[in-house]
């Protein structure tokens, strides 16, 4: 029995899930639907951090940084679930679905992570795409809703089968698709052949499709901006950080001694990631296509983590995905509370309307731009800390250049919102809901705190 403890959370979600499904046969109620996901989530969180160790011959692992990461998908799905529990855009009746999905896909992505093998990771993988393609065209009778379903479908089936071809080309070089035993060979194998870069190349181009990053990002503008305003919450925060969870612990366990099979690629997509994700966001007015290549650039970001390779590196891969998830999932909730939300010009004024949606809509803006005091200022100095004690400087460099240039998208939206004034005839009051005042306001006071004081998370 004891081989099972490192599995604790994802039996208790299990066991959850099971009995959720259930209870959403017998009863259709949202609200109360909603408020059990939650509860669900937190349980699950509680488990996180119990047991500590490995299940299934070492395949399956439970250690500091899965099991933060883990923390990462059960906030992404609790969260989501608080601001869908009014969303219009998901159907009452449809609502249990939808939940269900969220939670079979956190389940999957908390089995990527502790994926010591090829063969799971590559199954958990598939699992959590599957309910995301479901997802993604969960607006049943929107046009745009049912394309980006297919879209992702289509172009994810093959960053699948670019995976397959990568795991079959590790196990005829190494006869095993454990990330010990590749490391093991590996150290003891002085030539490096071009199927060795075939088959490295292929497993990271396939988890950098996942994670939406450059040049395998061109999915996601259109995907996220027309899959239902939660769903694309949820999709910007847990599976990017699922895959690149997946890529760190595959590079620094599998590939570590051989940097020369990872080093350019890597460095590579995470300099193009930033570059592109800042310089096409900069002249976006629709701000779900805005925080689409937002969350390209800090993709690029979080892969100088893995690019450092190192234990430091993977803490801060840890610490920034936490913040972000507060950060991003809190824009994406003011998103949803004003009328006009999704347009840039729909933010004009909104601090004479609601000064604190406004200023909570501030700080998601500052953390992602990386200003101080906020967390996702800390975040960004420990990414940028680890890659230059990994003698990266140059890299680093360049992804400070271009975080500094992130800075003006970000605040063309507290411009408008704070330095343009609207007539009152303009003005136009909008109730917001007490799930998304609440998703807002403890997202925002999160950040503040998690800047000021960084180290409840470090």
């Amino acid at each position: 029995m004891e081989k099972f403890y490192a599995m604790v959370p994802e039996i208790t979600l299990t066991f959850f899930f099971i009995t959720y499904f259930f209870q959403g046969l017998l009863l259709k109620n949202r609200k109360l639907n909603g408020i059990t996901v939650i509860i669900i989530s937190i349980l699950t969180a509680l488990t996180l951090f119990l047991f500590h160790g490995k299940a299934f011959n070492g395949m399956f692992v439970a250690d500091n940084f899965s099991q933060s990461l883990k923390l990462v998908f059960l906030i992404n799905l609790s969260l989501t679930i608080l601001i869908s529990l009014k969303y219009e855009k998901i159907r009452d009746e449809l609502f249990y679905e939808y939940s269900l999905l969220m939670i079979l896909s956190t389940l999957a992505m908390m089995l990527i992570v502790s994926s010591k093998d090829l063969i799971p990771l590559f199954l958990a993988v598939e699992l959590m795409s599957l309910c995301l393609y479901l997802l993604a065209g969960f607006g049943i009778k929107d046009l745009l809703s049912n394309e980006a379903s297919i879209k992702y479908y289509i172009l994810g089936s093959f960053a699948s089968a670019i995976f397959l071809f990568g795991i079959a080309g590790f196990y005829g070089l190494f006869g095993t698709t454990d990330f010990y035993g590749i490391s093991q060979i590996l150290k003891n194998q002085k030539d490096i052949t071009i199927y060795h870069f075939m088959g490295t190349f292929a497993i990271l181009s396939a988890l950098s499709f996942k994670a939406a990053c450059a040049p395998f990002h061109q999915w996601s503008p259109d995907v996220y901006e027309g899959a239902p305003t939660t769903i694309t919450a949820f999709m910007s925060v847990g599976p990017k950080a699922a895959a690149i969870g997946a890529l760190g612990r595959f590079t620094f366990e599998a590939l570590i001694s051989k940097p020369e099979l990872w080093l350019i690629p890597l460095s590579t997509i995470a300099l193009l990631t930033i570059a592109i994700g800042n310089i096409l966001a900069l002249r976006q007015n629709n701000i779900k296509r805005l925080l689409a290549y937002s969350s390209i650039a800090h993709a690029g970001y979080v892969m100088l983590a893995v690019l450092a390779a190192s234990p430091e590196g993977l803490s801060s891969l840890v610490f920034y995905m936490i913040v972000y998830a507060f950060m991003n999932l809190g824009a994406f909730s003011v998103i949803l509370a004003l009328p006009k939300g999704e347009n840039i010009e729909g933010y004009k004024g909104i601090y004479h309307i609601n000064p604190v949606i406004a200023l909570s809509m501030l700080v998601f803006m500052f953390s992602l731009a990386g200003i101080p005091p906020f967390g996702g200022f800390i975040a960004k100095f420990l990414v940028f800390k680890s890659v230059i004690h990994s003698g990266y400087v140059f890299v680093a460099l360049i992804g400070i250049i271009f975080s500094v240039l992130s800075a003006y998208y970000y605040l063309r939206i507290v411009m408008k919102m704070f330095f343009v004034i609207l007539s009152e005839k303009n003005y136009i009051y909008n109730f917001v809901s007490f799930n998304l005042r609440l998703a807002i306001i403890l997202s925002a006071i999160f950040i503040v705190i998690s800047g000021i004081i960084p180290d409840i998370l470090i």
